[in-house]
């Protein structure tokens, strides 16, 4: 009955999400309404807008996301970890196979979920708003939709966008998960992402952001470095180093951090039999 209400709430919480998604473009829409006579590429310009970083952004969706893309592919497994009635599954399929198939689950429950968030708002914004023109652009254009672009196209750099995005999202949710594998509260782990998120996104603000060296470490680490790279700048100054390179550190080390906490727990589950 549990797992039923489980899965019952998810779906439900999946509907809020998405009402939440077309609230939040819809308004995005009504922002950029007076650009229509631009016409152009003012498409592109309102899905990065939407993004976090962008103009129109929404601290809500960013909170929701960390939380709900984080859970979505994990949520059975922590149930199964967390309830001691489950817990000769664990050892019946092996610890191994356990965080094997968890892992693979969060992953792609994230990625797939961000994936389609991107492309749902793109439908929405080529119906209600304008459709999307794509062109080769100057950087002069891409600079201003994304201070640090990475591509000098705008439909590579939006496709390049959404996967990596989603690879992100895939990579938190894992770290995510890892943190979950120690906390024996399942009431606990929904808040794990968001609190995650937001330690990672105000830490930079202990330092001096005007340092150089501060700046670059704590770009090479923040979450939106990973999940929507090329969006961030740092005091309005341009990033230290290349977006695309402070992505693969930033997956490196999150996936590091993951894998020591994930040996953790896993050695201490053997220790145990």
């Amino acid at each position: 009955m549990k797992l039923k209400n489980t899965k019952k709430i998810i779906v439900f919480i999946l509907m809020l999400y998405f009402v939440l998604i077309t609230v939040h473009v819809f308004l995005g829409i009504h922002g950029a309404s007076g650009l229509l006579s631009a016409k152009g590429n003012i498409s592109v310009g309102l899905f990065f807008a939407l993004q976090s970083g962008g103009g129109s952004s929404n601290i809500l969706v960013d909170i929701l996301q960390m939380s709900l893309l984080t859970i979505i592919g994990s949520a059975f497994f922590v149930y199964l970890k967390n309830n001691n009635i489950f817990s000769n599954v664990q050892q019946r399929i092996g610890y191994a196979t356990f965080l094997k198939q968890g892992l693979k689950d969060n992953f792609g429950a994230a990625a797939t979920l961000s994936i389609v968030t991107n492309l749902y708002e793109m439908f929405l914004i080529n119906w209600f708003y304008f459709p999307f023109v794509y062109k080769t652009n100057d950087q002069v254009y891409l600079h201003a939709i994304r201070p640090a672009n990475i591509l000098t196209n705008d439909l590579s750099e939006i496709v390049l966008f959404i996967l990596l995005s989603a690879i992100g999202w895939g990579i938190f949710a894992i770290l995510v998960f890892s943190l979950g594998l120690h906390i024996r509260k399942n009431a606990f782990y929904p808040i794990i992402g968001p609190l995650l998120g937001l330690i990672l996104i105000l830490l930079p603000t202990l330092g001096n952001m005007n340092n150089v060296i501060w700046r670059t470490f704590s770009y090479v680490w923040f979450l939106f470095s990973l999940v929507a790279p090329g969006q961030y700048t740092f005091v309005s100054q341009a990033p230290p180093i290349k977006s695309i390179f402070a992505f693969i550190i930033a997956a490196f080390i999150y996936l590091m951090i993951a894998a020591v906490l994930i040996s953790v727990w896993y050695k201490q589950k053997v220790e145990r039999e």
